[in-house]
C-alpha cells in the first residue's frame, strides 16, 4: 500500500502509545507529531480519557502540536478541537452505574465516575497507584455514594494497585457485566462503558465527518481497549503491547519508549 496517498487521518492512543506508564513522551514521538502536522494530515487522539482532559495531557506533552479531533471515554465523547465544541454520544445511564457501584464494591478497588472536571469514588484509600493515576489526569478524589447517582454518564472505572491485580481480575471475573463494555485501558485501570461502545466508534466518526473510508484512517494503540478500532481501521499496534494482542494485528511498530509511532511513519513515507 501507498500509505503517502491513501492515508487521510491518523488517531492514536495516548497512555502506552504516545506516551508510556511513567507519563514519558520522546523526541522520536514529538517528531512524529509534527511532521504529520506538516504533513497536512488530519490528526486525532483516541482516548479513555474525558475529551477535555485527554486534551489537557497532550497539550502538555506536545505543546508543539496540534490535534484536529479528540475522541474521549473510548468513544463515547467527540470534540472538534478547533470549534472547541464537545458531544457526549452513549451514556451510562443513572441505573447502570448505581448497580455497576454496588456489584464492584470492595476493599481493594476504588471506583470512579468522572463528573465535569472532578473525579467521584466510593471510597478513599491510601494507595500510590491512585494517587499516581489521578495526578496524571489533574483530579481528585471526592467521596461519593453511587447508590444516590441520578445522572447519565460516561462511563465507570476502576482503579487497582499492582499487588491487588490477581484479586481484582478474580474478583471481577465473577460479577455480570455482559450488558456493558468491559476492558482494561491501562495496567491498573478497569473500565466499564455503555454496550457496543469502542474506540472503533470514534473512528466512524472521524471517517463521517472527513468522508473517506475507515481503510483510510491509519491508528495506533497498544491495550485491549484500542483493538476494535485497530481492527477497523488500517491498525498498527505498538511493540509494548502484549503478545496476545500483537498476534491480532499485522502490522506493528517500536515501543513507546523508543522510536514508537515515528518508526512505522517513516518507514512507510508518511513522514
Amino acid at each position: 500500500m501507498n500509505y503517502k496517498e491513501h492515508i487521510k487521518a491518523v488517531a492514536f492512543d495516548f497512555d502506552g502509545t504516545l506516551i508510556d506508564f511513567n507519563y514519558n513522551a520522546t523526541d522520536f514521538t514529538r517528531k512524529a507529531l509534527s511532521r504529520l502536522n506538516e504533513e497536512g494530515y488530519k490528526v486525532a487522539l483516541s482516548s479513555g480519557r474525558p475529551c477535555f482532559m485527554a486534551l489537557k495531557a497532550f497539550r502538555e506533552k506536545f505543546p508543539e502540536c496540534k490535534l484536529d479531533y479528540v475522541f474521549g471515554c473510548n468513544g463515547s465523547e467527540i470534540m472538534d478541537v478547533k470549534q472547541d465544541t464537545t458531544r457526549i454520544l452513549y451514556p451510562l445511564k443513572a441505573e447502570e452505574i448505581r448497580y455497576i457501584g454496588k456489584v464492584l464494591d470492595c476493599d481493594f478497588l476504588t471506583v470512579g465516575i468522572y463528573d465535569g472536571e472532578s473525579f467521584l469514588v466510593n471510597r478513599i484509600r491510601e494507595s500510590r497507584q491512585l494517587e499516581e493515576w489521578m495526578k496524571a489526569r489533574y483530579i481528585s478524589p471526592i467521596l461519593y455514594d453511587f447508590q444516590k447517582n441520578d445522572k447519565d454518564r460516561s462511563k465507570v472505572i476502576v482503579v487497582n494497585d499492582k499487588e491487588d491485580r490477581d484479586k481484582e481480575i478474580e474478583f471481577i471475573r465473577n460479577i455480570d457485566l455482559s450488558s456493558f463494555s468491559s476492558f482494561y485501558s491501562s495496567p491498573y485501570c478497569f473500565e466499564i462503558a455503555p454496550k457496543g461502545i469502542t474506540k472503533a466508534k470514534s473512528c466512524e466518526e472521524l471517517a463521517s465527518i472527513l468522508g473517506c473510508t475507515m481503510d483510510q484512517i491509519l491508528s495506533f494503540g497498544d491495550m485491549e481497549n484500542d483493538m476494535p478500532m485497530l481492527m477497523a481501521t488500517t491498525g498498527v499496534i505498538m511493540d509494548n503491547a502484549s503478545d496476545e494482542l500483537k498476534a491480532k494485528i499485522a502490522l506493528h511498530t517500536s515501543r513507546v519508549d523508543e522510536m514508537g509511532v515515528y518508526d512505522f511513519l517513516s518507514r512507510n513515507g508518511l513522514i
